[in-house]
C-alpha cells in the first residue's frame, strides 16, 4: 500500500436548497410595458423569480419577471391559473402591497 494517497479526494459541503421547475403549455400574453398575463395548468407561488423565454423580432430573449398574483379560473370548463407576471423593479414593492392588503 505504498501508493496510496495520503489526503483526502472529496470534501463535502453543506448541501444547497434550490428547485428548477418548467412550466408546460402555457400561454403568455403582454398586458403593458412591463407586465404579462400567462395561463397555466399549475399555479406559480407569489414573489418567486422566474424566466421567459421570448421571441421578439426573431431574436430569441430571455426576461426575468416576478410573479404577482396566481389564482385559480376555469376556462373552457378546465382549471387553470391567471398568474400576473411583473419584469420591472417594483415587483418585489408590488408583491409586499399585496400582502399587506391581504
Amino acid at each position: 500500500m505504498k501508493d496510496r494517497r495520503s489526503h483526502a479526494r472529496v470534501r463535502f459541503q453543506e448541501p444547497v436548497s434550490g428547485e428548477v421547475r418548467l412550466f408546460n403549455d402555457v400561454v403568455v400574453h403582454r398586458s403593458g410595458d412591463a407586465e404579462w398575463i400567462a395561463l397555466s395548468r399549475e399555479a406559480a407561488a407569489t414573489g418567486e423569480l422566474v424566466f421567459l423565454d421570448l421571441e421578439e423580432d426573431g431574436a430569441p430573449n430571455q426576461v426575468a419577471v416576478w410573479v404577482i398574483e396566481s389564482r385559480p379560473v376555469l376556462l373552457d370548463g378546465d382549471m387553470r391559473y391567471r398568474i400576473r407576471l411583473h419584469s420591472d423593479d417594483m415587483a418585489p414593492i408590488l408583491f409586499e402591497q399585496q400582502i399587506r392588503r391581504g
